[in-house]
């Protein structure tokens, strides 16, 4: 496949994600009469306001990686192309897990549902780095310790995710802070990402 068309659609797709988490926010009803009423009502959206926060910050942190990871890339294979849309399915699907968290952030199955949508797009990710790397597919210029240093990176973000997706079973809350804690390890650039 042409990487141009390739990384095109996958950035209409992260670009459309991250357009739709707030369509999450919707004005308090019925017809609020004051605007003490209003600006209370506004108020208790906070939660949903905190979670639209995470997960613009976890789309632009994917859609960077990619990016990152992808410029590096010499040829797009079938498989590259599967792992590539899983991916972004879980991608699509982040601003419904963000509005359950949201509306219900204090809730086991709104935590588990928003982990474990983060987790499917780690898998991915790192299923399809572990396809690339063994197809051969990056540019010859890319060293084994920065493609090593990226394998760590994406398998940290695996690991907390699916680590906070099963607290969310137990302590909804505390898996809401590691995935605080995960969008701001990313922050800081890793393997491929560091090169940028």
């Amino acid at each position: 496949m042409n990487k141009s068309r390739f990384e095109a659609f996958s950035d209409g797709v992260f670009a459309i994600a991250i357009t739709l988490l707030v369509l999450a926010f919707a004005l308090p009803q019925p017809h609020l009469g004051t605007n003490r009423e209003l600006a209370t009502a506004l108020f208790a959206m906070w939660p949903e306001l905190i979670a639209y926060a995470l997960s613009f910050g976890v789309i632009g942190i994917m859609w960077q990686n990619h990016h990152a990871l992808f410029r590096l890339v010499e040829r797009i294979d079938r498989p590259t192309i599967v792992w590539n849309l899983l991916l972004l399915a879980g991608t699509a699907f982040i601003p419904f897990a963000t509005r359950t968290l949201g509306e219900y952030p204090a809730m086991h199955a709104s935590a588990f549902l928003y982990g474990l949508v983060l987790t499917e797009t780690a898998t991915c990710y790192n299923l399809m780095l572990n396809h690339l790397i063994r197809v051969g597919a990056f540019d010859e210029r890319v060293s084994e310790a920065t493609l090593a240093a990226t394998v760590r990176a994406y398998r940290v973000g695996w690991a907390v995710y699916a680590a906070a997706t099963l607290l969310a079973l137990v302590l909804p809350v505390a898996s809401f802070a590691a995935y605080v804690a995960i969008a701001v390890y990313y922050l800081i650039p890793r393997g491929v990402d560091a090169d940028i």
